[in-house]
C-alpha cells in the first residue's frame, strides 16, 4: 500500500527538499508545484527515498507511469533536484534522460521562422474570432492576452479572482481580478521574465467579449491557472495557439513575430509592443521581426 501524501510531511528528505525550495528565489505557486511533483514521485517509488533509489529506478518508473512527456520531465527534474541535495551523488543519468526528454518536446514544438510559412495578422484575428464562435473560452483568453497584451508563457499561469484583496494574497502570483462593479477585467502581471527590471504590470481590458469568457470560465473552480509549473506552460500554451498552413502550432514566440511583422515600420506601435511584454525595443526588432538582418536597416515611422 503506497504511502498518503501527508506521510511525506516529516520526513527528512521532503524537509531537506523543502527547505532549499524555500531558500531559493522561487515563487510560492512553483514551491507548492515542486513539492506536490516530489510526493507524486514518492508514490511512484512506493514510499521509498529519491535518493537511495537507483538513477535507472527513478528513470524507469517514471517512464512506465508517465505517459506524457512533460509530466515526465517535470519528475526527473525533481529528482535531480533532491540528489544534488547529497555531495558526490550521482545524477548524471537522470540528466541525460531530461535531456532526451527536452529534445522530443523541442523538436515536437519545432516552429517556422520564415515569412512566408507564417500566417498573417490577419488570419490571427479570424483565428481568434472562430475561437469566440467555437466557444472556446478558454483558448479565446489565451490568445486575446496573446494577440493584444503580447505577453510571455510565464505571464499566462494566472488566478482569476473576483475581488481585489485576492490580487494581494500572494505578490509572486499573476491574477486577473473580474471588476465586475466597472464591467472590467484588471490584468496583473507579478510574475514574468523581466519582472526584476520593469516591476509589476497593470492592464485594464474592457473588452465585452474577453469579459464574458472570463466571466464564463470564472464559474468552473478548476479552469485557471491552466498550468502551475513554469516548465509545462509553454506546452500547454502551444497547443493552444493558432496553425500555420501545415497544421504545426506556432506558439507564444511565433505569435509576437507575426504581430511584430505586421507592424515593423510602426515606431509608436512597437513601442506599445515592447512596454506591454517588458522587452527592449532592440531585442523586439531583432529577436522577433522575421525579416531583420544584421545588415537591414529598419525604416521606423514615429507617427
Amino acid at each position: 500500500m503506497r504511502p498518503k501524501h501527508d506521510e511525506y510531511e516529516n520526513d527528512a528528505e521532503f524537509l531537506k527538499f523543502q527547505e532549499m525550495l524555500q531558500a531559493s528565489d522561487r515563487c510560492p505557486g512553483t514551491i507548492k508545484s515542486y513539492k506536490a511533483s516530489y510526493k507524486k514521485m514518492r508514490n511512484l517509488l512506493n514510499g521509498k527515498n529519491i535518493r537511495d533509489s537507483a538513477q535507472e529506478t527513478c528513470s524507469n518508473v517514471i517512464q512506465v507511469a508517465m505517459e506524457k512527456i512533460n509530466t515526465q520531465m517535470s519528475l526527473i527534474n525533481i529528482c535531480v533536484l533532491v540528489r544534488k541535495l547529497e555531495p558526490e551523488m550521482p545524477v548524471d543519468r537522470l540528466v541525460e534522460q531530461r535531456s532526451i526528454n527536452k529534445g522530443v518536446v523541442r523538436d515536437a514544438l519545432k516552429q517556422v521562422n520564415t515569412l512566408k510559412e507564417l500566417p498573417s495578422l490577419e488570419d490571427y484575428d479570424i483565428y481568434l474570432e472562430s475561437l469566440w464562435d467555437k466557444k472556446k473560452y478558454k483558448e479565446y483568453i489565451i490568445n486575446y492576452l496573446l494577440r493584444h497584451h503580447y505577453v510571455r508563457n510565464l505571464d499566462l499561469i494566472f488566478d482569476i479572482v473576483s475581488s481585489k484583496s485576492e490580487t494581494l494574497d500572494d505578490l509572486c502570483k499573476n491574477y486577473i481580478w473580474l471588476d465586475r462593479r466597472q464591467s472590467r477585467c484588471v490584468y496583473i502581471r507579478n510574475m514574468y521574465k523581466t519582472a526584476k527590471t520593469y516591476g509589476k504590470k497593470t492592464a485594464i481590458i474592457t473588452d465585452k467579449r474577453f469579459l464574458s469568457a472570463v466571466k464564463k470560465e470564472f464559474k468552473k473552480m478548476d479552469s485557471f491557472p491552466i498550468e502551475e509549473d513554469p516548465a509545462l506552460i509553454g506546452y500547454r500554451i502551444n497547443k493552444m495557439t493558432l496553425p500555420d498552413k501545415k497544421g504545426n502550432r506556432l506558439g507564444e514566440s511565433n505569435c509576437l513575430k507575426i504581430i511584430v511583422n505586421h507592424y515593423r515600420d510602426n515606431y509608436q506601435k512597437l513601442k506599445e509592443i515592447s512596454l506591454s511584454r517588458g522587452t527592449n525595443l532592440e531585442v523586439l526588432l531583432t529577436s522577433y521581426n522575421i525579416s531583420y538582418r544584421n545588415d537591414t536597416k529598419l525604416n521606423l515611422k514615429t507617427h
